[in-house]
């Protein structure tokens, strides 16, 4: 889609430019509160309708919050392009037209009476909050949209459940059809610092919520199939963990092209009393290339002294991301400056169920062990939402799929215990057993 330069571009964010890209018939756009999603979706719609004679329904599950939300949000884009002298808008049947060509934007809500039976020749539809909308409702939406070229639906929402419909019809399987588009309130510009705290400080309250609303991902409602079934966010998670200058960092790394994952760890150096601990400090998880995460990591923990563990995969020379002739844990020793001692490296990975019963044994058990929730917000949601994969028939495996259940943090937990405690048997009878 070609923006012409009337339009002035400081009011586009990337997650517009993605918008304003994509070319198929139905666009996913999802994510976390204040993101955005919203905003650029108008200006997309009012730009479209700008631009040439098109016809567009703009939906919502109930009619009566358009006129408080998303009329108002069309009203203040067209203002910020400059373009509002150039529609109408007609308050009784809630329709904006341009004036020179006749472009129509229509907004309707599914209970309104015509509903949708009188609508043909549409072009466009933008349904908001489309987690509101049952999959009939969608599918008469898409009967709707006939008998034109280029018809495009877009589709936006919190992803609020991961049994819902938008994830099975979209995100189950593969739509050569559908272009998904993720983004959070990290993707928008426009907010302040306080924005963003409030955003951040969800996860001391209410762990779903943050998956859904910060980290805008599929919810889950219930876990009926703990993996980690002794882990207590009221006892295990702390706010602030101080990092003792005294005691070594262990650096426990899991290896994925996207994101790379690595977690920061203290422990004391005795264990079996009631002064012994283990302090998960921090968390890294983003789009870093190795030696910029070497590099934050150095520069973090400066003055102390660095051991690293992690996937036993990291050996493998085939799989380095910038050199051919090295691995990750050569290149890691490199950028860290670590001698041989200071590589704690496993051939291989424990299997799930021996983790399972290890790690739930640490939980119930270990006299002193701490997330900071306030630096680990990502790992204390994996310990929540960890839950065992029904479809395996290998015991104890943890579901995973390649959006809502990476547990990439939560992998690199397991091997640090694997490393440093696979001997650990506890001085408890654990009371539960996995499902």
């Amino acid at each position: 889609m070609d923006i012409p330069d009337r339009f002035p571009k400081e009011q586009f964010s990337k997650l517009f430019e993605k918008l304003a890209d994509a070319e198929s018939r139905f666009i996913i756009n999802y994510g976390g509160t204040a993101a955005g999603k919203s905003f650029s979706a108008a200006q997309k719609e009012v730009i479209c309708a700008a631009l040439a004679p098109i016809k567009t329904l703009v939906i919502r599950k109930v009619g009566n919050t358009l006129r408080d939300s998303v009329i108002p949000s069309f009203w203040s884009r067209m203002d910020e392009l400059g373009c509002t002298d150039e529609f109408v808008f007609n308050k009784t049947d809630r329709t904006l037209t341009h004036k020179e060509h006749g472009s129509q934007i229509i907004f309707r809500g599914l209970d309104d009476p015509d509903k949708l039976k009188s609508f043909e020749g549409l072009t466009r539809i933008l349904v908001e909050e489309a987690a509101e909308l049952e999959f009939e409702d969608f599918m008469e939406l898409n009967r709707r949209a006939r008998g034109r070229q280029n018809i495009q639906i877009t589709l936006t929402f919190n992803p609020i459940d991961e049994q819902h419909w938008l994830k099975k019809h979209f995100f189950d399987r593969d739509d050569p059809d559908a272009t998904i588009i993720h983004s959070t309130y990290k993707n928008n510009n426009h907010l302040t610092e306080e924005d963003r705290k409030q955003i951040e400080q969800i996860s001391l309250y209410n762990n779903n919520q943050y998956r859904i609303y910060a980290l805008g991902e599929w919810g889950v409602l219930t876990n009926d199939r703990p993996w980690l079934y002794t882990f207590e966010k009221e006892k295990h998670a702390s706010e602030e963990l101080t990092l003792l200058r005294d005691h070594a960092v262990y650096l426990s790394f899991d290896f994925n092209r996207n994101p790379l994952t690595c977690l920061a760890v203290q422990m004391s150096d005795t264990r079996g009393t009631k002064n012994s601990f283990i302090h998960f400090i921090n968390e890294f998880s983003g789009s870093y290339t190795l030696e910029e995460l070497c590099r934050h990591i150095s520069s973090t923990y400066s003055g102390v002294p660095l051991f690293v563990t992690g996937d036993a995969s990291g050996r493998r020379g085939d799989i380095s991301m910038t050199d051919k002739h090295g691995t990750y844990y050569s290149m890691i020793q490199s950028y860290l400056d670590l001698k041989p001692r200071q590589m704690h490296i496993f051939s291989h990975n424990i299997t799930h169920n021996d983790s399972m019963l290890l790690v739930n044994t640490l939980f119930a058990g270990y006299p002193r062990l701490r997330i900071c929730s306030n630096n680990c917000p990502l790992l204390i949601n994996d310990c929540i939402t960890a839950r065992i994969d029904d479809k395996s028939d290998t015991p104890g495996s943890l579901k995973k799929d390649r959006k809502a259940y990476k547990m990439d943090l939560f992998d690199a937990m397991r091997y640090f215990f694997q490393r440093y405690f696979s001997d650990f048997s506890g001085s408890v009878v654990l009371g539960k057993k996995a499902a």
